[in-house]
């Protein structure tokens, strides 16, 4: 019997699905969108020439306490590269290293060890300004901001509460029930408090059927962490888009709201595509780091459940790495008999657990 291989991108390899050609229906993959040819200097182009902001220098002028966000471990964000330029930038307004603040927006996932943090910004930004991990169980270093239209409480860590500029790395791509990552996607979920981030990410926001991936509009969860990140005082976001290999594609700098809706606009005309029901869907979570556990696998999964007929079956190569995710996402795993348990387990008044 004829077959097709496949390479399926997993961990930091691939690994190769043999596929019978008679039941092979389509193949979907993401389209080559032109990597930028100089990403360092359309980054610092961005900075001075934003999308409804000022420059990211004038900004700067009258700063004396800027706090930086990055993306931690599990997102694809080139930070070294967007962090040591905005630091640059700041320096050439008069911040000094020493006034700089660099928050990694960890959400409730776990903190960055040193060996990823050196990965993620260089051993040159470490070396000069103070980086530190958010926490979201601190109590002692969250500051109430106030509340959201929806009723989320912002609950925001202290050194972005206290700085006089924020700005926030990120990279776009669809998200599955956010409608796109990055914008104020470092705030919510990213340096806010886990009571928040109980409310935003909850089951009822969840099950609302605009929250899915590519919705911006009347979508509730979106909504809600653009309202978080305006009373979060997020002033500047550097986002890119990324290839199937990594490389940046597009840079989309300047007021959070405008760029990121620029950045999803430029995916939506690249990235959507058409597709037909199968009755088997093999799938990835995009290989390292996007499919470091299990968690973060059912992004990939939601791909399969858009495509997959009833009653079919999704499979997904990813490599899990850390295991499952948290320890409580497991336990549900293991308590409930069947999925049809877990969603209901879940979407019972007053529950919530980490993942």
């Amino acid at each position: 019997m004829k077959t097709r291989t496949i390479r399926l991108p997993y961990s930091e390899r691939h690994i190769d699905a043999m596929i019978p050609e008679q039941y092979l229906k389509s193949v979907v993959e993401p389209r080559e969108i032109q990597p930028l040819q100089n990403p360092e200097l359309k980054i610092g182009r961005a900075l001075a020439e934003p999308i409804g902001s000022p420059g990211l220098h004038e900004l700067a002028k009258e700063s004396s306490r800027p706090c930086i966000l990055v993306s931690d471990s599990t997102r694809p964000t080139p930070s070294g590269v967007i962090a040591s330029r905005v630091v640059d930038v700041l320096n050439e307004a008069g911040v000094k290293d020493e006034e700089i603040r660099i928050v990694v927006a960890t959400g409730l996932h776990r903190p960055c060890t040193e060996e990823e943090l050196v990965e993620r910004l260089g051993k040159g930004i470490l070396g000069r300004i103070q980086v530190s991990n958010h926490d979201a169980y601190d109590a002692s270093n969250l500051v109430y901001a106030g509340s959201t239209t929806l009723g989320t409480p912002v609950w925001l860590n202290r050194a972005v509460a206290e700085s006089d500029l924020v700005v926030s790395d990120g990279y776009i791509e669809p998200h599955f029930f956010a409608g796109y990552t990055g914008g104020g996607k470092n705030i919510l979920p990213g340096v806010s408090g886990f009571e928040t981030v109980k409310v935003n990410h909850g089951a009822a926001m969840i099950d609302h059927p605009e929250a899915r991936a590519g919705a911006l509009h009347e979508n509730p969860v979106y909504e809600d962490i653009v309202e978080a990140a305006r009373i979060g005082g997020l002033d500047f976001s550097i986002n890119v888009t990324l290839d199937n290999h990594k490389r940046i594609t597009g840079v989309f700098a300047g007021g959070f709201e405008e760029a990121h809706r620029r950045g999803a606009s430029f995916l939506d005309a690249n990235v959507r595509v058409e597709i037909s029901e199968a009755d088997i869907v093999v799938t990835t979570n995009g290989g390292f780091p996007l499919d470091r556990n299990l968690y973060q696998a059912v992004k990939g999964m939601t791909v399969g459940e858009s495509t997959v007929r009833k009653g079919g079956v999704t499979i997904i190569a990813s490599e899990c790495r850390d295991g499952v995710g948290h320890p409580e996402f497991r336990a549900l795993i293991e308590e409930c008999r069947s999925p049809k348990e877990i969603l209901e387990t879940v979407r019972s008044p007053g529950f919530f657990r980490v993942d």
